[in-house]
């Protein structure tokens, strides 16, 4: 805060000393004198009255009469280079004013700044309550599903010990929804290639058409192992009889 307050005291000084130096009398900013006898286009009364000097104006300046140079006669040089040089005090007072301006509004900032950091800390270290909302627990309804419509499906039953192993046997079974209504009892396939064991696949798919309207089998194959066939008799279920 003391820094801030030094500069804006610095700046109320050299506004008061720029008020008191414009009070002084004209100022000319931005304009030089060159000590030059007037010729070429200057008037026959310039070059009789104005030998010696001319007020030239500065960048992006103009003299009172509109243009940027202006022949002043003999006698007034020295108005004119005290109106010059106190020109120049002026400037040069707004640029320490302008530049201190800019100091005053960099350090507000970099206070405000300090300020928001500290606030936004203060904030986020304020611990929010812990409330714990509690909410009664929904009965869950159970809802009975509607029924599909329900058509036979045959399902293929084969007896063997893993997918890549002969055919044991094969049976069949007639499904309605989730009831079994009917069942192809199991026959043995023994010594039959496979290609025989196709075929008679496709015989048993046709029985079950002309009874069940069935047209193929499901996708899923039911697997039983040979050791479960129910053929009476199995060659694997044999026993050799104790003399």
């Amino acid at each position: 805060m003391s820094v801030d307050r030094d500069l804006k005291t610095q700046m109320s000084a050299l506004e008061a000393e720029l008020e008191t130096l414009k009070g002084m009398g004209d100022y000319l900013i931005g304009v030089r004198i060159e000590r030059s006898p007037a010729g070429g286009s200057a008037s026959t009364a310039a070059k009789e009255t104005c030998k010696y000097a001319r007020l030239r104006a500065g960048r992006g300046k103009l003299l009172p009469n509109g243009k940027k140079s202006l022949y002043i006669p003999v006698e007034k040089i020295a108005q004119y280079q005290v109106a010059c040089d106190r020109g120049r005090q002026v400037q040069q007072l707004e640029q320490r004013i302008e530049c201190i301006k800019a100091q005053i509004r960099k350090t507000e900032q970099s206070q405000y700044r300090r300020w928001d950091d500290k606030s936004r800390k203060g904030r986020n270290n304020v611990r929010k309550p812990n409330l714990q909302v509690t909410h009664p627990a929904l009965e869950v309804l159970e809802i009975d599903p509607p029924l599909p419509p329900t058509t036979p499906a045959a399902i293929l039953v084969l007896y063997r010990q893993s997918p890549n192993t002969p055919v044991h046997a094969v049976a069949a079974e007639v499904w309605k929804g989730s009831q079994k209504i009917a069942e192809v009892k199991p026959v043995h396939c023994m010594g039959m290639r496979a290609d025989k064991v196709a075929d008679y696949i496709k015989q048993l798919l046709t029985s079950l058409n002309q009874q069940f309207a069935v047209t193929k089998f499901e996708d899923v194959v039911k697997e039983v192992p040979v050791q479960n066939c129910p053929v009476i008799p199995c060659p694997l279920k044999l026993t050799v009889p104790v003399p």
